[in-house]
């Protein structure tokens, strides 16, 4: 019987690929496990899937506090250990990592089992530049550099086979909308994007003039619906939501705009700015806007540039829909086929 070992974790972000991944994988795999923290969204999102979960202690880099982060490299050590004689217990055919502080204690205690690392955005984070040197194999969704001497290759992103199976009549009827004007999908990720959401806030009465709106706001970011205008905080089941969108408005991260990219849905990206990141999201959008893949702008000003961006996104939307047309966003079942083939299966 052939075992994988899945981790990664810190957002919904880096669990949602490997959820994705798991009907795959169950067709190669007998026993499957993650390793993540004992609280938080990766055991959340995990729960419902059958997997094996192993509780670990990961130590987070806190970026821009020094003393803060002195007993980091202290608790990764022993995190490593904990890994090390975990895996070892476990004897697994191949490690996937998708990346995140979560993910680097068994990415680096993987030892001489293959080691394959996924990365959804334009560079590569820290947790899998530490671990590259170990890598098998580095995929990514993004065409990338070599990175520790390892090619890196270019297999697109896991997504969930749901995201094909929803229904636009389902969306429209959990909205209460009448389905006879464009929707408008507005997203910023499970902790939302304060930003966006400001600038949706301040433009709402112009927005549902034109639009029916669905709006993940975020967790703990929650307002009350009015006519053409239904906001939620986040859900997993997004599916039916996103087949019932025309038009999307979205941070950059990786997976949601692959996601979207896939469906053909014309989306402007408003990346959260470097600085309150290390830059991926700006990266991210600059290359879909590079190849006409999406409508890109920065957050600055939002709230006075919204409604004119949103006119510029439908004007070029024909174009933006030939161009995903013709791209490769999904990677399932290429991944899955990697990860196989190198445990043997």
């Amino acid at each position: 019987m052939k075992r994988i070992i899945l981790t990664g974790g810190g957002t919904a972000g880096h669990i949602m690929p490997i959820v994705a991944l798991l009907p795959e994988l169950r067709r190669h795999f007998g026993e499957i496990h993650f390793f993540g923290r004992s609280e938080g969204i990766e055991r959340e999102l995990t729960a419902k899937e059958d997997v094996i979960y192993h509780a670990a202690d990961c130590p987070r880099l806190e970026r821009g506090k020094v003393f803060g982060n002195v007993s980091v490299p202290f608790r990764l050590i022993a995190a490593v250990r904990r890994a090390k004689k975990l895996i070892a217990e476990i004897k697994p055919d191949v490690v996937f990592s998708k990346g995140g502080y979560v993910a680097l204690p068994a990415s680096l205690g993987a030892g001489k089992v293959p080691l394959v690392l996924h990365e959804s955005d334009t560079s590569l984070g820290l947790a899998n530049r530490l671990s590259a040197r170990k890598a098998a194999v580095i995929c990514s969704s993004f065409p990338l550099p070599p990175c520790a001497g390892k090619e890196v290759r270019q297999t697109g992103s896991p997504l969930r086979r749901q995201l094909y199976a929803g229904r636009r009549s389902a969306g429209l009827a959990r909205c209460g909308f009448g389905g006879r004007r464009k929707v408008l999908l507005v997203t910023g990720g499970s902790l939302g994007a304060r930003a966006i959401n400001e600038a949706v806030d301040a433009n709402l009465v112009a927005l549902t003039e034109k639009y029916d709106v669905i709006h993940i706001r975020g967790r703990g970011n929650g307002r009350p619906p009015a006519p053409g205008y239904f906001p939620i905080e986040f859900t997993e089941d997004v599916y039916d939501y996103f087949a019932a969108a025309d038009f999307a408005v979205t941070r950059g991260g990786g997976n949601t705009i692959f996601e979207l990219g896939a469906l053909g849905i014309p989306m402007l990206i408003v990346p959260l700015p470097k600085g309150a990141s290390r830059g991926d999201q700006v990266r991210n959008a600059e290359y879909f806007a590079q190849h006409s893949l999406a409508l890109a702008a920065d957050q600055s000003g939002l709230p006075d540039r919204l409604c004119g961006l949103l006119g510029e996104l439908e004007f070029k939307a024909p174009a933006l829909i030939g161009a995903m047309k013709r791209y490769s966003f999904d990677g399932t079942a290429q991944i899955a086929e990697l990860l196989a083939e190198l445990a043997g299966a």
